[in-house]
């Protein structure tokens, strides 16, 4: 079980995070449970994924709903997942050899490269048509031959070994529709699920704030510093 966010640090976390970019929220979210000293930006992105499960299960749970139609005859689904499914096996903030740089030869180049991480994500522009090159070009660390860019086949080969070399970095449900039969693979953004979650939160708390502060005259800090159960029963009395 992860660590819980309090009320306080998921106020902090939506304020923040609520103008910038996606990669940056999911960094932003992983820094709250990554180790001191550790620089989220250039973890593997299963090592991110990890963090943000463990930050996801230690303050929302270890079940995720989850909601999809079928590609095949358009049935909606709701299925449940659970924190653990979803880690890639044997990986819980637990480094691994996904760090460590990697060889690669093909098409009479030699390249060493590593892992994509969240900095990458957010160095790129996904709008750019040149989002996927550009982003695979970073995990380059060295090559040989040298000096022109590489040609797309050694890119693309990097990309097909990228999902064995870091088990985990997206995030994926096998699926199957109950009424057509159909199988289908689903990918779950795990930073976007709980970034949602946690301006849920936030939007609810702030309205509790709102509600009691114009009540009863309390400030945002003391409305807080009333534990929830009391909270509701307050928020009740000014319903009724």
């Amino acid at each position: 079980m992860g660590p819980e966010l309090t009320e306080t640090q998921v106020l902090h976390l939506w304020e923040t995070g609520a103008g910038h970019a996606p990669p940056a929220r999911a960094l932003l979210l992983a820094e709250t449970v990554a180790p001191p000293g550790e620089d989220v930006g250039d973890l593997p992105l299963s090592e991110l994924n990890a963090l943000l499960l463990d930050l996801r299960e230690g303050s929302f749970g270890a079940a995720l709903p989850c909601a999809a139609d079928c590609p095949n005859c358009d049935e909606p689904l709701e299925v449940t997942v659970t924190a653990d499914e979803l880690r890639a096996p044997g990986r819980r903030n637990i480094p691994g050899p996904s760090r460590a740089p990697l060889t690669l030869r093909a098409e009479g180049y030699e390249v060493v490269y590593r892992p994509l991480t969240g900095r990458d994500l957010l160095a790129i522009d996904p709008a750019s048509p040149e989002a996927r090159r550009v982003l695979l070009s970073r995990c380059v660390l060295a090559s040989e031959p040298g000096g022109d860019p590489l040609p797309e086949k050694v890119l693309e080969r990097i990309a097909q070994r990228l999902a064995d070399v870091d088990p985990g970095a997206d995030t994926v449900l096998s699926l199957a529709c109950p009424y057509c039969r159909h199988p289908w693979a689903a990918a779950l953004d795990v930073a976007a699920y709980l970034w949602a979650e946690v301006e849920g939160c936030a939007r609810r708390l702030l309205h509790e704030v709102h509600t009691l502060a114009r009540v009863y005259g309390w400030s945002e800090s003391e409305v807080l510093a009333v534990s929830p159960a009391r909270r509701r029963f307050y928020l009740e009395a000014t319903a009724g």
